[in-house]
């Protein structure tokens, strides 16, 4: 273990022993507490992307307790001066492991009329609810994720390296894509503008990798207002109006790197084409005290660089491209107060022109990576010449309150025992689409919603008992696209207010008539005739209904 953490703090001197050395830089990374040190962390299960919650305006590293700085040297008359200039390292991470299990009487594959027996499949392939990128998502089937974050830190100066991967390689079936690579690297410096105790205005800077988001959505794990996977800057200037009063300014501007990496063993082909898509966000925060948090968010995203229009589908030209932009307007806000409870709202309002042109514009936002996303979620876009451009606008409304017995008492959390914990949660997507002269498509407008509650009691410190419904309505307008779950889960833990669970979840699904299981996209155009409603192959079971009874037993631990 200290071989380990030598290496650790090797890794941390290097990444930033250069650019950090000369300066005077207070430590402003990361002092909001991460999702993962709660029961439902922020983590991704299909894709190469850090979970760490970056609540509000914080970057996305996870808070952890820290491994102990390495110690100064003993004092002396004359001791050497520390030859690290005062950095001390330290390592947090997050991992969960699910095993999630599909049960569902059918007949076998090679005699579709026979008789049915019982089969066990991996989960994610007969659920509705599995994929990341899909209004759909519930967080009931979380997938695999892992990632370690390596921090070296001292006063007004931090830098950080991350890796994440989704994917257990050992555990079966290897995907190279889910390897682990360096996802996050960034320096941030900071200096107080004043020397009052009571009125010390900070500014920050941060330069490198890393994911700032606003709007963020614990119980469905994505962002109303945004995430931005940027390469690039973000400054904050955070200014004290009282003790009980602080604006917080955020100003940032990047790119997300849009492009594709071709790989193939047989015959070898390696290459890749890259392209820059830009971003920018701005976000004004005020907060007073623990009772009110509200935040004003405006974001875009575009590109004039001619190679994203070198490997497009015929048809689709440079000044397509050039055309593209993803906007986000919105708000989120938060009201906390003694026995009433927390209430969350955030409203946002998102354009989109030619999408599908921003594959990965670095914004993520509403279950959807880039304008790509966007599109194919909920605009109806696909390669089908004239089907639909991707061009629309969406307005969304997320919502979540939670109270415990302990606030209803105005008792501090962990001294009520049973402790007994409510949330209510939903969230709603309207669409508007701008569809050519010669699309296929005859419905221009769909209005998306999914909502749920939660019971969670705490009987013993160790061991709790949750309950919970969800209901997913893909067209509000047609019936048939709508599913519904109730759960169970048993959930133990050294403590329920630890950063550590195990539990074993059971999940039993109802499915609408057109919720099936299907061989190629349902839809004109072999897309979903209701956007993001379909990413279940089922092979030889197509036109069936999905599972509808699903267990996991899943380990998860924030450090």
């Amino acid at each position: 273990m200290q071989r380990i953490l030598r290496a650790f703090f090797v890794l941390g001197i290097a990444v930033v022993a250069s650019p950090a050395a000369a300066q005077e830089p207070t430590d402003t990374a990361t002092d909001q507490p991460s999702d993962k040190a709660t029961e439902e962390p922020t983590g991704k299960p299909n894709s190469d992307e850090p979970t760490a919650k970056a609540a509000n305006v914080e970057l996305t590293t996870p808070k952890a307790t820290a491994v102990e700085p390495v110690a100064p040297p003993p004092a002396a008359e004359e001791a050497p001066a520390d030859p690290q200039g005062g950095w001390h390292t330290f390592v947090s991470g997050y991992f969960r492991a699910p095993f999630t299990m599909g049960f569902s009487p059918r007949p076998g594959p090679d005699n579709p009329n026979g008789p049915t027996r019982m089969q066990i499949s991996y989960g994610p392939n007969r659920t509705v609810d599995s994929n990341y990128y899909s209004f759909g998502y519930t967080r009931l089937q979380e997938q695999d994720w892992a990632e370690l974050f390596v921090h070296a830190k001292k006063k007004h100066a931090e830098a950080v390296v991350g890796w994440m991967g989704y994917w257990y390689q050992s555990s079966g079936f290897r995907i190279p894509d889910a390897s682990w690579f360096p996802g996050m690297a960034y320096l941030t410096l900071d200096t107080d503008l004043g020397s009052s105790d009571t009125f010390k205005p900070n500014i920050a800077l941060t330069v490198g990798s890393f994911w700032p988001a606003f709007g963020t959505f614990a119980k469905y794990d994505t962002y109303t207002l945004g995430r931005f996977r940027q390469l690039g800057e973000q400054v904050k200037f955070t200014l004290p109006w009282t003790p009980d009063l602080k604006v917080t300014l955020t100003q940032g501007f990047g790119t997300g790197r849009d492009g594709s990496f071709q790989y193939q063993i047989t015959p070898p082909i390696y290459g890749a084409t890259v392209g820059l898509d830009l971003m920018h966000y701005e976000n004004i925060q005020l907060t007073y005290k623990k009772y009110v948090d509200i935040g004003l968010h405006y974001n875009s995203s575009w590109s004039r660089d001619p190679n994203l229009s070198q490997t497009l589908q015929p048809g689709k030209n440079y000044s397509d491209v050039a055309d593209a932009y993803v906007t986000t307007v919105g708000t989120e806000i938060g009201l906390s107060a003694p026995r009433v409870g927390r209430l969350w709202i955030s409203p946002s309002h998102i354009s989109v022109r030619n999408g599908w042109a921003l594959n990965n514009s670095g914004i993520e936002v509403m279950h959807s990576l880039g304008g790509a996303g966007l599109a194919g979620n909920y605009m109806l876009w696909t390669n089908a010449p004239n089907a639909s451009t991707g061009t629309g606008t969406m307005t969304n409304l997320g919502f979540q309150y939670e109270n415990t017995l302990s606030s209803i008492l105005d008792k501090p959390a962990g001294s009520v025992m049973p402790e007994v914990t409510f949330s209510a949660f939903g969230l709603l997507a309207s669409t508007n689409l701008e569809l050519p002269a010669t699309s296929t498509f005859t419905q221009n407008h769909f209005t998306q919603f999914k909502y749920g509650a939660d019971l969670t009691v705490q009987p013993l410190t160790w061991l709790g008992v949750m309950g919970r419904f969800d209901q997913v309505n893909y067209d509000m307008d047609h019936a048939g696209y709508v599913f519904s779950a109730i759960t169970a889960r048993l959930i133990f833990s050294t403590h329920y207010l630890s950063t550590e669970s195990i539990y074993l979840q059971y999940s039993r699904y109802r499915y609408g008539d057109k919720m099936v299981l299907a061989g190629t996209w349902p839809g004109p155009g072999n897309v979903p005739i209701v956007p993001g409603s379909d990413y279940i192959q089922g092979g030889t079971y197509a036109g069936t209904k999905p599972d509808m009874d699903v267990v996991k037993v899943q380990a998860s631990v924030a450090f």
